[in-house]
């Protein structure tokens, strides 16, 4: 018999070695599927099996609420495909028992974070649940698509989100829910550095809702600094971002508002201001995701390397 379990003493996880074996225990147990994709002999990846899922809280959870298997992403590149939407060599998702990807995390990742993703997972699954429910009785209706689109994307399946908007954002007709799949298309896009893209679906949001009434001002606001940032038109993004953060100051995307203002603001070499956008980041939203990046960029403004330039 070919055995399923990989026990691994050092990280305290039985991984599984088989996907498809795997998917059915996990069926059989009503648990979620953790999908984690390593390359043997990577640093990075080495480094997140012990320093992650060496982690007793990580481990527990682990052993507790999923059913683990573990994958050479190398070898099962179709796999990482099918569930990640690229290739890689280094990522993690979380699976239903329909094989749907309700989250994703790609690259290294900590214990807390690590335990973050799997919890958004979890309190993800019942709104995924009810949103591809109420779809089926009327696949095509973009309020219905958007909605799903939208519990994949609290739930960190930005694939699948975009799948959703994707379809919602093709429907015929003038739903409020085209104009608002628009937007949140073209943050997915400008976060992958496809600008044109992007673009295209910012105007087109704004040209179905001119008022912003299905979308959101500030999200539109921080999606064109974003394209300006990819575009390299620094102080133009600079501007846009300080017009939204005065315009919205209770926006629930100030901790990305200030991030994306103390980065354009370092990459036009002005760093004071920088500094200061990044700072009010951290006295504002100690808890934001987008804290280590603001931490790594504070450092570097703070302790530049010789001949940096940008």
């Amino acid at each position: 018999m070919i055995p399923l379990l990989l026990a691994l003493a050092a990280d305290g996880i039985d991984w599984r070695g088989d996907y498809d074996a795997a998917r059915t225990e996990a069926r059989e147990k009503n648990r979620r599927l953790l999908v984690h994709f390593y390359t043997p002999n990577r640093p990075l990846c080495q480094t997140m099996d012990a320093e992650t899922f060496g982690h007793p809280d990580v481990a527990r959870a682990v052993r507790e609420r999923f059913v683990g298997v573990r994958l050479d992403g190398e070898t099962r590149s179709d796999l990482f495909e099918a569930l990640i939407g690229s290739r890689g060599v280094l990522a993690s998702c979380v699976v239903d028992s329909d094989g749907d990807v309700l989250s994703e995390l790609r690259g290294y990742a900590g214990p807390q974070t690590f335990l973050r993703f799997l919890e958004k997972a979890e309190s993800g699954v019942a709104a995924v649940k009810s949103a591809r429910q109420a779809l089926e009785s009327a696949p095509d209706d973009p309020g219905r698509l958007y909605a799903l689109a939208e519990a994949y994307r609290s739930s960190d399946s930005p694939r699948r989100a975009d799948e959703c908007y994707t379809k919602a954002a093709a429907a015929p007709g003038s739903d409020p829910a085209i104009a608002a799949a628009h937007e949140r298309l073209a943050r997915l896009r400008v976060m992958r550095g496809r600008n044109i893209d992007a673009r295209k679906h910012l105007e087109e949001a704004r040209r179905r809702d001119p008022d912003g009434h299905s979308t959101a001002v500030d999200r539109l606001l921080l999606t064109e600094g974003l394209v300006l940032a990819v575009e390299r038109r620094h102080l133009e993004a600079a501007a846009v971002l300080r017009d939204a953060l005065q315009r919205f100051p209770s926006s629930a995307e100030q901790d990305h508002l200030l991030f994306a203002l103390g980065f354009v603001l370092h990459q036009a070499s002005q760093d004071k201001p920088a500094l200061a956008a990044l700072e009010d980041l951290a006295k504002r939203h100690p808890d934001s995701s987008w804290m280590p990046a603001a931490r790594e960029l504070m450092d570097h403004i703070r302790n530049p390397q010789p001949d940096h330039q940008h």
